[in-house]
């Protein structure tokens, strides 16, 4: 069942590499493509982005300066726990049933806050597992942490030359493009003027940066949390 699916990619500490292994090549001209032939997109995302107006400028630290996280540390307790304890109903629906469909949905619609106070299209108040995988909560002391992360990325502003300025930072790959969004507190917003260059968007990367809190949304998905960009170099272990 792909909510469940989801949850395990999240919470896995082997999916960078069986994602750089296994997954089929995407490169950055199919990406260009989809973003000219919808130009519409690219105006929503200008519209409902919101950013600092002016950030501050950032002193350029060492990569040493930058301590290594992994992305369930950027989710809240409650979150954590309601993605490690999937409901059992999740596993026992078939793939690509009507019931899958209609369970994705519903994962994607919960809205987050507090389970007692809303409800789904059933008339049900949302599990605390649906509430996780759309969660905006964020991690509060995480706010100004100068850290180093692991991800994929997915592009949303770049040029002729596929230089890209603007893109989310996803822990597996195909987030975003061909599969579901992880929920907004496991995606990050980053806008870096001197552009960074990827040949292929199956290649994960270690980014470094001063770690902000603050809602970023799309047509392509919601991050929770942005990242002032110090340095981007190849994933190693």
């Amino acid at each position: 069942m792909r909510s469940a699916r989801l949850a395990t990619l999240l919470l896995s500490s082997s999916v960078l590499l069986s994602a750089c292994t296994e997954s089929p090549a995407t490169d950055s001209n199919t990406t260009s493509a989809s973003t000219d032939e919808n130009p519409a997109a690219a105006t929503e995302y200008r519209a409902r982005t919101e950013l600092p107006s002016e950030p501050q400028p950032l002193t350029q630290l060492p990569k040493e300066a930058f301590n290594s996280i992994e992305w369930i540390a950027l989710l809240p307790e409650m979150d954590l726990l309601a993605l490690q304890n999937p409901p059992e109903s999740l596993n026992e629906i078939e793939d690509g049933s009507a019931e899958d469909v209609i369970a994705s949905q519903l994962s994607s619609q919960a809205p987050s806050g507090d389970v007692n106070n809303n409800s789904d299209t059933t008339g049900e108040a949302p599990t605390a597992f649906q509430q996780a995988l759309v969660s905006t909560s964020v991690v509060s002391d995480m706010e100004g942490q100068h850290i180093k992360l692991p991800g994929f990325i997915v592009p949303l502003e770049f040029d002729d030359e596929q230089t890209i300025t603007e893109f989310f930072l996803v822990p597996y790959f195909g987030a975003c493009l061909h599969l579901p969004p992880p929920p907004p507190n496991q995606i990050i917003y980053i806008h870096h003027p001197e552009g960074v260059q990827v040949d292929a968007l199956y290649d994960p990367f270690w980014l470094y940066g001063t770690l902000e809190t603050g809602i970023v949304e799309n047509s392509i998905a919601k991050s929770a949390y942005r990242l002032r960009l110090q340095h981007i170099e190849p994933y190693y272990e």
